[in-house]
Formats: structure tokens, sequence, C-alpha cells
């Protein structure tokens, strides 16, 4: 909030662009359920990376 109880516009602009349905699947999940996630991301992240690596390789 702004000062004297109003609305800050810029944060309101940010907020219609949060989906909040993911927010709250994900703080159903456990800590645990939540970073075996993560964990997963990140290795289809590194994968992707090696796959872009090896097609600028190619000729």
């Amino acid at each position: 909030m702004a000062s004297g109880g109003e609305l800050d516009p810029v944060v309101e602009a940010y907020k219609r662009g949060i989906d909040r349905t993911l927010l709250q699947e994900n703080l159903r999940r456990t800590p645990e359920e939540r970073l075996r996630e993560l964990q997963r991301l990140l290795r289809l992240a590194a994968e992707l990376q090696q796959a872009g690596r090896r097609r600028k390789t190619r000729p």
C-alpha cells in the first residue's frame, strides 16, 4: 500500500499478471515435494542448455 492507505498502482499492475492458482497449488505441497520439483526443473534446464550447445556446434 502507498502512504495514506491507497493502493500502489505499480504493485496492482504486477498483481494482475500473477497466476494465483499456481501459487496456491505450490503452497499445498510439502517443502520436500517443492524441492523435488525444483530439482526436476533444474535437470530439465541443464538438458536444454546442453542441447542448445550441441546444436550450436553442429556444422
